[in-house]
């Protein structure tokens, strides 16, 4: 069996550049990309629907017309485009490193897959706890206008994600599927762990460190400060996947599956006209819960082990 490197106390080669510059480069590229793109998909979203259409912002998220729909899906696929998925292959050609910072290849071990399908299972019951506890988060009363800021925004977000997942056509399940379920998997990956947790565990030596950072600060760019737990818990596991699995195509799979399952539940309820809200967990059914996080971190110890006798 083949044990992991240790880190060196130089922990990135010398003829890299050092992950100040990997990371100001990222930065760069994030910035510029994700303008260009978005303001190419307001252009395209506009000679589509017309000047109308631009309205959107001042009224809100509620009541959206599907043309208001349709040219927000447009705006939100050219955006994740230009802040995810290029910058993340860009920097791979911009940097001159003797590895990149991940391969693209795909190596199709069944049993590595099978586990993470199992390990977004169990955990699921998990995770929905973390959300109710996080939705009850209250800050100091020094803080009132912070939080009503944070609640403002969270409802607005709330009420976009509600429109998207309301679409009853078979159409409206199809782009939900490629803007949350591939897209969002794909560019969220590529850019977090592919780039930014090898960069951080290049620049502090510590793997464990950079994945919670990493984790940290996937969650906080949602601005979504009321599902922040259970999605820098994702993150992190996410970062453990690729990890020790040594392929960006696991931790891709389990945001996949995790946004998917969500899209899929969400279309069968408003098919079946129930509210999105009918199968919502609930704070009396933590010891469901517990059992989903020791039944997880058993079946994440499986994977470790799995994978360390792959590479």
């Amino acid at each position: 069996m083949q044990k992991y490197k240790k880190l060196s106390a130089y922990p990135y080669n010398r003829s890299d550049n050092h992950p100040s510059m990997s990371f100001l480069y990222l930065l760069i590229t994030v910035l510029l990309s994700a303008t260009v793109f978005s303001l190419v998909g307001v252009f395209i979203g506009f000679l589509l629907f017309g000047r109308d259409v631009l309205q959107i912002g001042a009224k809100g998220f509620t009541g959206l017309t599907a043309d208001e729909l349709n040219f927000i899906s447009i705006s939100q696929i050219f955006s994740a485009i230009g802040t995810f998925v290029v910058p993340s292959l860009l920097l791979n050609r911009i940097e001159k490193n003797n590895r990149p910072y991940f391969d693209l290849s795909f190596k199709p071990n069944v049993k590595l897959y099978a586990l993470v399908l199992l390990l977004m299972v169990v955990f699921s019951p998990f995770f929905e706890i973390t959300i109710l506890l996080n939705e009850q988060m209250h800050l100091p009363d020094f803080m009132k206008n912070i939080e009503q800021w944070m609640r403002a925004k969270e409802d607005e977000t709330g009420a976009l994600t509600n429109a998207f997942l309301s679409r009853k056509s078979f159409t409206g399940l199809i782009i939900n599927i490629f803007m949350i379920g591939i897209l969002a998997a794909v560019g969220e990956e590529f850019l977090f762990r592919g780039c930014l947790q090898n960069i951080f565990i290049k620049w502090i030596g510590k793997p464990h460190m950079a994945i919670w950072l990493t984790a940290a600060i996937f969650s906080a760019i949602h601005v979504q400060f009321y599902g922040f737990l259970p999605r820098m818990l994702i993150g992190a596991l996410c970062g453990y996947l690729y990890f020790w699995g040594r392929s960006i195509w696991l931790p891709v799979t389990a945001h996949f599956i995790n946004n998917v399952s969500a899209i899929l539940i969400a279309y069968y309820l408003v098919k079946s006209n129930k509210p999105l809200d009918s199968l919502s967990f609930e704070l009396n059914q933590w010891p469901l819960a517990i059992a989903s996080l020791f039944a997880g971190i058993f079946v994440l110890y499986f994977y470790r082990r799995k994978a360390k006798q792959i590479n």
